[in-house]
């Protein structure tokens, strides 16, 4: 049986020290969501823009990384 190495792009511990904005930061900027906001805006199409499509898949994406996501009736 051969045992192949691997290398490590990071560690955890590197991301842990992270504070929560720069963890957000790294979110926000390596996400492969363009297509997915490309989607979702074309299907709103000249409807209310009252919630952007990306401003709110953004907040989203910060209540995951903060872990601040609350339940509905709690």
């Amino acid at each position: 049986m051969a045992i192949i190495p691997q290398m490590s792009l990071f560690t955890w511990k590197e991301i842990e020290i992270l504070g929560d904005l720069d963890r957000l930061r790294l979110v926000l900027d390596y996400m492969p969501d363009e297509a997915f906001m490309q989607s979702l805006e074309k299907k709103r199409g000249k409807g209310r823009n009252d919630y952007p499509v990306r401003a709110m898949w953004n907040s989203i994406l910060a209540g995951i990384v903060l872990n601040r996501l609350h339940l509905t009736g709690q």
